[in-house]
This record gives structure tokens, sequence and C-alpha cells, in this order.
């Protein structure tokens, strides 16, 4: 069941996302960001932010699980730590609202707080999922997912660095839509396969970190 929380998170954010934006007149996915559903203001602030609260919440079910999984060694309690702060920092987003980024909207210490629990969530995933990587290195029950898991973290903070780097403030929206977009995949592609696994099929032995 706590592996299933990761099968089913990607989804359910993705259907609570859509949901809000059509509750949202005049809202773009092009060029304004997630968070943005959830300021004060908007018609229905509290559906994104429900769905911030409800995928932190199955992040960390299924971080307890991912670590049950890979053996409950040194290297699977990092990763669980870090998918738990990854998870609790995505659920208090939901919780403490961005700030407009209309032109006059003034910046607020919520905002600012807000900001820094959603980085602390996307740097805590990021970092975990090198941990990861590393953990799986040649087992063969998770073949390819050494090379996946580079992967998506170097396309994603290649392209959190141009968000944060405001590029193009005209496709901020779909620049923070990409990275997200493949972390979900991570989560889906890990949880199915760890779902697949027989109990006991990764050992218990620590590797070297």
């Amino acid at each position: 069941m706590l592996l299933l929380c990761g099968a089913i998170a990607p989804p359910v954010l993705v259907v609570f996302l859509i949901s809000a934006a059509l509750v949202t007149p005049g809202y773009s996915h092009l060029s304004e960001t997630v968070s943005q559903l959830g300021v004060q203001g908007r018609p229905h602030p509290e559906v994104i932010n429900a769905g911030f609260i409800v995928y932190g919440l199955l992040i960390n079910g299924f971080a307890y699980g991912l670590y049950r999984r890979l053996g409950r060694h040194r290297g699977a309690k990092t990763v669980w730590l870090l998918l738990a702060i990854s998870g609790v920092g995505i659920l208090l987003s939901g919780i403490v609202h961005a700030d407009s980024e209309a032109l006059d909207a003034p910046t607020t210490l919520e905002g600012t707080v807000h900001s820094v629990f959603a980085q602390v969530a996307f740097f805590a995933f990021a970092i975990q999922i090198i941990v990861f990587a590393r953990i799986v290195y040649r087992k063969p029950v998770w073949r390819g997912f050494t090379q996946l898991s580079v992967a998506i973290v170097v396309v994603d903070l290649v392209l959190s660095l141009m968000f944060l780097m405001e590029v193009s403030r005209s496709v901020e929206g779909a620049l923070q839509r990409s990275f997200l977009g493949l972390s979900l995949v991570w989560v889906e592609a890990v949880s199915l396969r760890s779902l697949r696994l027989p109990s006991g099929a990764d050992s218990p032995e620590s590797p070297r970190l």
C-alpha cells in the first residue's frame, strides 16, 4: 500500500492541476507557474493547494515504502529522509501560499516562505535521485534505473536553473512543468517497478556512498 502511494501520487497531482486551471479563467499553463493557481484572489485557490497537500502525504507514504523495498540500509534511509523532506516541502507549499506575480503585487513573508519550501522540496528530491541511482547501480532488478535517474536529475537541474534565472517569463510555466513532469515520471516509474519486485528482491546490504 505504501508503494502504491507513489503510483497514485503523480496522476492525482495532475488531476488537481487540471481541475484548478479549469476553474481559473484566464490562467495560462505556458506563462504562469503552478503555484499561481493557489494565490489569494484566485477563484478557487483551495483546489491546487489541496492537491499539494494530498501529493505531499502520498509521497511521504511512498518514501517509507521505498525505504523498506530497498532493504532498510543506510543508503535506503537517506533516500527515505530526502524524499520525505521533499514531500513535506510540497505539503507545506499548499498551506503557505505564493505571492501573485502581478506587477503591482507586493512581496510578502508568506510568499517568500512558500518559495523556500518549494525549493527545498525540489533540491531534496534531486539529491535523493542521485543517492537512489547509486544504490541501484548494477542491481539486475533495477536495470536501467541508474541511467534514467541520472538523465532526469541532469535535465531537471538545467531546466530549474533556466527557471530560476527567469530566462523568459513568457514560458515560465512551461519550464516549471517540464522539470515537474520529469520528477513525476521518476516517481511513477520507480513506484511501478517497486510494486513488481517480489518481497526481498533487493539485497539488504548497504552500498558505500
